[in-house]
């Protein structure tokens, strides 16, 4: 979403403001707390943009939770004032309202106060939507407004909280010793932690922080008042990461969590921080060096660097020897770093295995550097889980053999090929689909791994060229040749062997600019049809892949000029007329798509089918002499076709996958959970 949408969106739909009163024990009449224990929540109720950053050329700093470029709301709960023990510790009516006199509050009450929607009003038009059921409020605002909601005091009350939260200096985002009793509009968004010394309670209650939880607990046995420091914490740091989503791309995703799967170096350029702070790249890891409160965005680009594929640990006789294993997709390490303290202090070796001596330690990490002086990302184990393996399979032309070292449950996933068009501003080969599954996998197990190719288009009148590898159909002059499937196989290097398929597309069909048909999306239960440009002649699309059979191949003028039906594993051709225009070939799958038929004009033109997806369970329709044993069925799998939304192998979403298939094997560990 751009940035004049999410202001927009701000503008017109303030977010739901929704926290808990100090005295939902209290009901509606007075209820003494005889050892009882009131949970609260601090609310801090400043408003909180999140940017979409695509280009940084100057940062705007975040002070108290909004900025200066977007019309803000500022919120006065006001709840009906009443009698302070602290002042009047003897006097039984302590805690009873004052009736008409109101003072600020700081998060809207759950219990003890009903809504006067009344005397409720906003300065500048805002309009205040209260929902007393979910104690929640939405406030239509059309620019820059002050709103006061009003609530008339129901019960006695028992237990008093008052939070005193310590000032900042907006310059520099430390606090400055003085402190306020907490509002709705004081607490920004650097961090607070509990100032013990100076919070005390009346009558020998207690009051403890959960910092996780952002929650208050006060233990009493009656009535009694709590005043409650919080120190404003001296940094506070707002990041963003954005990665690029392939090499060279001017396009960039965000992410929570940079992928282990890729090489990253800092864009300097395009990154940049509010103030002094600075960025940099350590270990994979974004660091930000900050002296006061900062709001950074780095941009991460795909570069070539070390990646460590894999960490095993072998604790015996008092000794932890670490082996390392470099990913074929980076460049190889020149030194390797091992720590047996948890990442404190590190060793160096030129060997990709190290052996601690007289050790008791239980977390090791370890990472390698290559000869450019490039670090890669750190790799940890335990005692407890002591393997790591992250195997990336990107597209080659042949299979990629790996034996495993350790057993335990294993992530799969697999990206089928695209299919190939005459021209992709026309009309474009069928992208390929995705599937997943977690496998329990032996020591000693050998597994295959064939990543489809992108299918390419026919530049010859007489012939058929241009299929995918593992699978994609064959196509003619302008026709879109077939994406190879992506799949991975146990124990032998045949399809009968495979336990997961990710389909490959179909390809297009482009005579020019005017007759054009889309290929079939791969992947799923079933492959995807082809399009047809003429819906009179839909007989002549390839049909998508099954999981019993392959899809049928269109119908052309004769039969000779019929598309080939797809079969096991492999997509059908496209039907061939000499010195004439072809239409698009089927993409390769558990069972693959049919190629397209040939008519005897330009506006027959036809797509291939989708190949269809495969994951080995309980339910499979398999071949009668499929060869895997069922030791070996995926739980928690799934197919998807790429016509839908799902995961991509740099960690964002695509819908279908474009050009050549991917694969990827996790070691997730000894339990499935």
């Amino acid at each position: 979403m751009h940035m004049k949408d999410k202001i927009n969106t701000y503008v017109n739909d303030i977010k739901k403001l929704f926290n808990k009163d100090i005295t939902e024990q209290v009901k509606k009449y007075r209820i003494p707390l005889i050892g009882g224990v009131v949970v609260i929540l601090l609310a801090c109720i400043s408003i909180f943009v999140t940017y979409a950053f695509y280009q940084v050329e100057a940062v705007t700093p975040i002070v108290g939770g909004s900025t200066g470029d977007i019309a803000d709301i500022e919120l006065r709960v006001m709840v009906e004032d009443r009698i302070d023990g602290v002042e009047n510790i003897d006097n039984e009516n302590y805690g009873s309202a004052i009736e008409g006199e109101y003072v600020l509050y700081p998060y809207i009450p759950q219990a003890g106060y009903e809504y006067n929607e009344a005397k409720s009003y906003c300065t500048n038009g805002s309009v205040i939507n209260y929902d007393p059921n979910a104690f929640e409020a939405d406030i239509t605002a059309y620019g820059h407004d002050v709103c006061y909601m009003y609530f008339d005091s129901t019960a006695n009350l028992d237990i008093t909280l008052r939070v005193h939260a310590e000032n900042v200096d907006v310059a520099t985002g430390e606090g400055t010793g003085d402190y306020t009793i907490l509002q709705t509009t004081t607490m920004p968004s650097i961090g607070y932690e509990l100032n013990q010394e100076k919070t005390f309670c009346t009558s020998n209650a207690t009051v403890s922080y959960l910092a996780a939880d952002n929650m208050f607990s006060v233990e009493a046995t009656g009535k009694a008042e709590c005043d409650v420091y919080m120190d404003a914490l001296n940094v506070d740091i707002a990041l963003k990461i954005f990665l690029q989503s392939k090499s060279g791309s001017p396009t960039y995703y965000e992410a929570d969590t940079i992928p282990s799967n890729y090489y990253y170096d800092l864009n300097s350029e395009k990154s940049s921080c509010t103030g002094t702070s600075t960025l940099s790249l350590d270990n994979q890891r974004v660091v930000v060096a900050a002296t006061s409160r900062t709001s950074c965005v780095a941009y991460l680009d795909v570069a070539s660097g070390p990646i460590v594929q894999s960490m095993s640990l072998m604790a015996e006789n008092n000794m932890a020897t670490l082996s390392l294993e470099d990913s074929n997709v980076g460049t190889n390490g020149a030194m390797y770093y091992y720590s047996a303290d948890g990442g404190d202090t590190y060793v160096s070796s030129a060997d990709s295995t190290y052996t601690f001596n007289d050790t008791t330690a239980t977390t090791f990490k370890a990472y390698s550097v290559d000869s450019a002086g490039k670090e890669s990302g750190i790799l940890t184990t335990t005692t407890e889980d002591t393997y790591v393996y992250n195997g990336v399979f990107p597209y080659s032309s042949n299979v990629q053999g790996i034996t495993i070292e350790q057993s335990g449950y294993y992530l799969l996933e697999v990206w089928g090929a695209q299919g190939g068009s005459y021209n992709n501003e026309y009309a474009q080969g069928g992208m390929g689909g995705y599937s997943k599954g977690y496998i329990y996998l032996n020591a000693g197990d050998t597994l295959f791994v064939h990543t489809g190719g992108a299918g390419s288009y026919g530049t010859s009148l007489n012939s058929l060229t241009g299929g995918g590898a593992n699978g994609g159909g064959n196509a003619g002059y302008r026709g879109g040749a077939g994406g190879g499937a992506t799949d991975i196989r146990i124990g032998a290097d045949t399809l009968l062997n495979r336990v997961i398929v990710a389909g490959g597309g179909g390809g297009a069909a482009v005579i020019d600019s005017t007759y054009k048909a889309n290929g079939g999306a791969g992947g799923g239960t079933f492959g995807i049809d082809g399009e047809i440009y003429n819906a009179n002649h839909l007989a002549y699309i390839g049909s998508g892949g099954m999981q019993i059979a392959g899809g049928n191949g269109g119908i052309g003028i004769s039969t000779e000029y019929n598309g080939n039906v797809g079969v096991f594993g492999v997509g059908g051709n496209s039907a061939n007329r000499n010195n004439v225009n072809s239409n698009g070939a089927g993409g390769g799958g558990w069972y693959g798509g049919g190629g397209a038929g040939n008519g005897d004009s330009a506006n027959y033109a036809a797509g291939g089918g989708g190949g269809s997806g495969f994951i080995y369970t309980a339910s499979s329709q398999l071949p009668a002499d499929y060869a895997v044993s069922s030791d070996y069925y995926l739980t928690n799998a799934s197919t998807h076709a790429g016509n839908t939304a799902f995961i991509a192998p740099n960690g964002d979403t695509e819908t279908g996958h474009s050009e050549n298939g991917y694969a990827k094997i996790t070691y997730v560990g000894q339990n499935l959970e």
